[in-house]
């Protein structure tokens, strides 16, 4: 079961970034919901060892892109 919620919560980011037009939020999205599908094709442990990993690493990475994205849409930092 907690399996598949992975491809809801990967839809749902899905959602939002076609919705806002947040590509990051977008690939997100589709990362997790293919990692989620991929992974129900795995024996135990397997599914969450490699959703701990893909997910894992993926938010990770949004982590930095986001903080950098918002960094230069702040634009020259005043002194």
């Amino acid at each position: 079961m907690a399996r598949r919620s992975g491809i809801v919560v990967g839809l749902l980011y899905l959602a939002e970034g076609a919705v806002r037009r947040n590509v990051l939020h977008y690939g997100l999205g589709v990362w997790l919901a293919l990692a989620s599908a991929a992974a129900l094709f795995l024996e135990a442990p397997g599914p969450s060892w490699s959703l701990a990993a893909a997910g894992g690493g993926a938010y990770a990475l949004a982590t930095v892109l986001e903080a950098r994205r918002l960094r230069s849409l702040e634009g020259p930092a005043h002194t």
